[in-house]
């Protein structure tokens, strides 16, 4: 083997994405488990019935779900990205640490919203834990598609904006359900619960739109 050759290989196994991937799945799936751990079964008593305290927990249920569905799309978004991702570098790695970062504090914002589902401070620190997802993974989008030597193949323009769109579009929802979290707290949580839906949308008409063998093609 030739100098250049072990310097490339060299290079390579440095900049492999494999481990970025290992640990940003693995944070994953300890937010989700700590997301089930604040679901309880409720305790009876001075003969409470089972459908009285089950009515006591649904806000936990509700906190559950739509930070669930909100992990699930931050995971199958990182997913979209890192199939394009042949290498990283040193800002990418600690980009992708950064995202982790709001999505580690999804569980104690579901926390918040299930036991103060009506107060505007845990709407609010719930949507700016969401706003901070959605800058975060703005950021890493934008480094990593602008840069085709990190890339299998350069992404094109419309794809790039594409990406940018599926997020923006939600996190400005996500910023008026913070403007509304004192004067309409259900409405607040409503639109939480609703932007996943808007989430799902988009992409859907991404794919449709999109030109065949472009990247929102194959967006999750």
């Amino acid at each position: 083997m030739d100098d250049d050759e072990r310097v490339r290989q060299h290079y390579e196994r440095r900049h492999d994405p494999t481990r970025v991937l290992a640990l940003s799945d693995g944070i994953v799936a300890i937010i989700i488990t700590l997301l089930v751990l604040e679901l309880h079964v409720p305790q009876l008593a001075g003969g409470q019935t089972l459908k009285d305290a089950m009515r006591e927990v649904r806000p936990s249920f509700l906190a559950f779900i739509i930070t669930f569905v909100v992990v699930a799309i931050a995971w199958a978004g990182h997913r979209d990205l890192f199939s394009q991702i042949r290498r990283t570098d040193r800002a990418l790695v600690w980009l992708n640490i950064i995202y982790m970062f709001p999505l580690c504090l999804l569980p104690f914002g579901a926390s918040l919203i299930s036991r103060y589902e009506n107060d505007p401070v845990a709407l609010r620190m719930y949507g700016f834990i969401l706003l901070a997802i959605a800058v975060t993974r703005l950021g890493i989008w934008a480094y990593a598609t602008g840069r085709p030597h990190l890339l299998f193949a350069p992404m094109d323009p419309q794809s790039r904006r594409a990406g940018f769109a599926v997020v923006v579009v939600p996190a400005a929802v996500y910023a008026l359900a913070i403007i509304f979290a004192s004067a309409a707290p259900t409405a607040s949580l409503a639109i939480y619960g609703v932007v996943p839906i808007l989430y799902f949308a988009g992409i859907t008409l991404a794919r449709t739109l999109a030109l065949p063998g472009s990247a929102e093609r194959d967006f999750t």
